[in-house]
């Protein structure tokens, strides 16, 4: 019988000892997302190039074997003041700390999920495919984020981890209850500031962009983050010079403040940074005049929020 491609499983669980399966002694968290895709035996191989007097190929062996998972969840809350959202266990695995605060600038309680570039979190993964289990352990990466008007937002997680072999395995029952359903991007759940001032935010995209590397030595194996360097990309409609003269704001390489929140407290998510507005160049929607401003987020102080 042919195996179907969408049966498929993803199981997750942070590991308290580095590359150590956190998911065999105890009891996994299942992803609800979508674009799953494993690539289950990523790396080099190395052709032996015998001068054997033979013509044609001689054969080659695996000198690198390593797993990378990509999935994409939604950008949802927690569901409840200082719960802390199901991808927030992902992000520790993505150079970011989580941390609950009794009570945020606005007085409501809130998680939020900071960048720290000492952490050493990592993850181990169950991966199933209709029949058969990939195991991947020490897991280590990055991710994006997609916010739109009219849509609902997506974080798009890549990650690398050390190769844990694949087995016969029927899918297990997973359990779904901690993942919120998205709340639609628009004028009824969402809002966007520059400095404290509102403006038509069309969409925004942002880039951990952590280098991952995956290393082997004699003796040693593990996935590393090496550094980041974030990148964004807002479009908004274009306002009176008078209202933001984006273009001085450019020249003078200033730096800014903005903050993006969707849903109601209780049932927020939010993004803020301080970051420097780039060059915009003009675009259009619906006919509308717009602005595609690149911006670089400055330092490690850009902050994901539920509240």
């Amino acid at each position: 019988m042919a195996r179907k491609a969408r049966k498929k499983v993803l199981a997750y669980a942070t590991e308290a000892s580095y590359g150590t399966d956190a998911i065999a002694a105890g009891a996994p968290k299942y992803l609800l997302g979508r674009e799953f895709s494993i690539t289950p035996m990523a790396g080099e191989s190395k052709a032996l190039d015998y001068d054997n007097g033979e013509l044609g190929n001689s054969g080659e062996i695996v000198t690198e074997l390593y797993v990378t998972i990509e999935f994409t969840v939604d950008f949802a809350s927690g569901g409840a003041a200082k719960t802390a959202a199901p991808w927030g266990d992902l992000m520790t695995a993505c150079l970011r700390t989580t941390t609950a605060h009794t009570a945020a600038d606005d007085g409501s309680d809130e998680t939020v999920y900071t960048i720290d570039d000492s952490s050493t979190g990592s993850l181990t993964f169950y991966y199933y495919q209709d029949g058969a289990l990939h195991k991947a352990t020490g897991a280590r990466g990055s991710f994006s984020v997609s916010l739109a008007a009219k849509d609902f937002g997506g974080i798009k997680f890549s990650f690398t981890a050390m190769y844990g072999g694949v087995v016969s395995q029927s899918l297990p029952t997973p359990d779904f209850s901690e993942w919120q359903t998205p709340l639609k991007i628009g004028v009824e759940n969402s809002a966007f500031t520059i400095d404290g001032t509102p403006y038509k935010m069309i969409s925004l995209e942002y880039d951990q962009a952590n280098s991952v590397v995956y290393q082997e030595y004699v003796g040693h194996e593990e996935v590393l983050i090496t550094d980041f360097k974030p990148t964004s990309t807002l479009v908004i409609e274009a306002p009176a010079l008078s209202e933001l003269d984006i273009f001085s704001v450019a020249k003078a390489a200033t730096q800014r403040d903005l903050v993006f929140t969707n849903g109601p407290i209780g049932d927020q998510v939010a993004w803020s940074a301080r970051v420097q507005l780039g060059r915009p160049t003009y675009a259009d929607q619906d006919g509308t005049q717009t602005y595609s401003i690149p911006l670089i987020p400055i330092g490690d102080h850009d902050v994901f929020a539920t509240r």
